[in-house]
């Protein structure tokens, strides 16, 4: 196999999911084109590997997750020994990735004990030294954004003192101590990074292909950075500034996005999401942006999305309607809950009578727009729940008035992990929080359990870990309930559905039973029990009746 100088490695969320049994539940069903492995790559993969090729490096960034995923016998083992490369770079950015990036970094390691094993991504940068001073086969952490101290590091590679001349770096030092490097200043526009090079990645077919539609799917970032600190984002202005030393938002000019997309079209991408809301640059960037993009006459896009981080006015969506960038738009906006004090708190200022003006003027003018909750938030209760639910109803209401078809779509993501880092993560009182996690290793043992509800890292001022998992449940249960109501599902669905959260209940109940047997071998087999239960629609039923007595 060829030699590398840098290799950029995606995990799975846990490395053994085609061994030991996972009910990832909820999660499942939130992220199903990427799967409970999680085979989306954080984008800053694609930049890193561009900036390093485009310094004269050869790298490649390899997506284990998908290629453990898409084939079943495929030897993890015997493909990391047959890589040959002086740095080796794994990605934990989410927390989610925490079990399965440990668990590659240290195989290899195992195979290359003379190459650099590399972390890096937010919640790496977050356990920084924790990382390294309990994973020895960890050589070093990559703090903040990584571009350049990655370019540095290999750079830097054959010097005796690699690591203390290379910035942004966390690692041991020949006493055994922990050891930082100082912080580079970070770009203040990143026109100068590549986000289009899917090529460096292998495989991507399946990451970036819609299991639902077929057709091919890319994100580009509008800026790096945000200006807002929403309380559980890992991502906010208080974490970019505290972790990445980011004090402002480094924006990609509406010039260089056209590039982009004229890029993306000849890889026949069909769809792309622009991330982050283009009204942050001001209206002179917004009104550059799609006068940019408006004029241009697509082979392969048909479809572009942007985000919305407050409500939007008429006069925007009429703008966005008469100046549409392809043949499809889409919004998205993300009001976390339907109660307003609890939405103001989590970061999102904003009234439900301005939301339901948005959905309004989205339907007036025929643009999509995709509305998304978290459940289970400092401050909530079993009650105030209900207003997000009566949301639902109110927004479905919205798009069934127009008589027009079907333009608004709203789903939730159970929260599970409290991003390190966060306002919440940090000052958990405060928010209404208390942290069943607190250290990096709390996280990579938490992954070892084989129910989502174990995974949960948090309890809040009035829920505790079960309770947000039945919260979460029975929210799920409700939006299907509207879902069938309101025509976007059929009876049969809406049955299948049903039965799969029904059971979904009675495993977190019983979950919490087997793990707390002692002998492992009966533990299980009482878990390998439930999944065969959980194969079988009919053995399902009746083990809901049977338990429900």
């Amino acid at each position: 196999m060829a030699e590398y100088d840098v290799v950029l490695i995606h995990p799975p969320s846990f490395y053994d999911f085609r061994r030991d049994i996972r009910f990832p539940g909820p999660i499942d069903r939130t992220v199903p084109n990427y799967t409970p492995a999680f085979i989306m790559f954080p984008i800053g993969l694609i930049s890193m590997g561009a900036y390093l090729q485009d310094n004269g490096f050869k790298v490649k960034i390899i997506n284990l997750a998908e290629k453990m995923v898409t084939d079943k016998d495929f030897n993890v083992d015997n493909f990391l020994r047959g890589l040959n490369s002086k740095i080796y770079g794994v990605d934990l950015h989410w927390a989610v990735h925490s079990q399965g990036a440990v668990r590659v970094a240290e195989m290899c390691k195992g195979h290359h004990p003379d190459s650099k094993v590399v972390l890096g991504g937010l919640t790496a940068t977050y356990f920084a030294d924790e990382l390294v001073s309990s994973f020895n086969f960890i050589d070093c952490v990559v703090r903040g954004e990584g571009e350049e101290p990655l370019l540095r590091l290999a750079e830097n590679f054959e010097a005796p003192d690699v690591f203390h001349r290379t910035p942004n770096l966390t690692f041991l030092d020949g006493n055994g101590k922990v050891a930082r490097t100082g912080s580079l200043k970070v770009f203040d526009s990143i026109d100068s990074l590549d986000f289009t090079r899917l090529d460096l990645v292998e495989p991507v077919d399946r990451t970036i292909t819609s299991i639902f539609y077929g057709s091919k799917l890319w994100n580009i970032p509008i800026c790096r950075g945000c200006p807002l600190s929403c309380a559980t984002c890992g991502g906010s202005s208080y974490s970019y500034r505290r972790l990445m030393n980011r004090d402002t938002p480094a924006f990609r000019s509406p010039e260089k996005i056209l590039e982009d997309l004229i890029i993306l079209d000849g890889k026949k991408v069909n769809s792309v999401f622009l991330f982050q809301d283009p009204r942050l640059g001001g209206g002179k960037y917004v009104k550059r942006l799609f006068e940019a993009l408006s004029g241009e006459k697509w082979s392969n896009i048909t479809s572009i999305g942007f985000e919305l981080f407050h409500p939007a006015s008429r006069s925007f969506i009429r703008y966005l309607s008469r100046n549409r960038p392809a043949d499809h738009i889409g919004l998205s906006i993300s009001p976390e809950s339907g109660l307003e004090p609890v939405r103001r708190i989590q970061g999102r200022d904003y009234s439900n009578d301005e939301l339901l003006k948005t959905c309004r003027y989205c339907r007036e003018y025929d643009i999509p727009l995709g509305v998304f909750y978290m459940i289970a938030l400092g401050h909530e209760s079993f009650e105030t729940i209900r207003d997000t639910w009566k949301l639902w109803e109110k927004i479905y209401s919205v798009d069934k008035k127009s008589g027009r078809g079907h333009c608004i779509f709203q789903d939730f993501g159970p929260m599970i992990f409290l991003d390190p880092g966060s306002l919440a993560f940090d000052d958990p009182v405060r928010y209404g929080y208390k942290l069943r996690f607190k250290r990096f290793q709390d996280y990579y043992g938490a992954m070892s359990s084989p129910h989502w509800s174990q995974w949960i890292s948090y309890e809040t001022a009035n829920l505790s870990r079960l309770d947000i998992a039945y919260m979460i449940l029975e929210s799920a249960e409700k939006l299907l309930e509207y879902k069938r109501n309101f025509d976007r599902i059929t009876e049969n669905e809406y049955r299948g559905e049903k039965l799969i959260l029904d059971l979904d209940k009675v495993f977190t109940r019983k979950m919490d039973e087997i793990m707390k047997i002692e002998d492992e071998r009966d533990r299980d087999s009482k878990i390998r029990e439930l999944a065969e239960i959980s194969k079988d629609p009919l053995l399902s039923q009746s083990y809901i009746l049977t338990e429900s007595e």
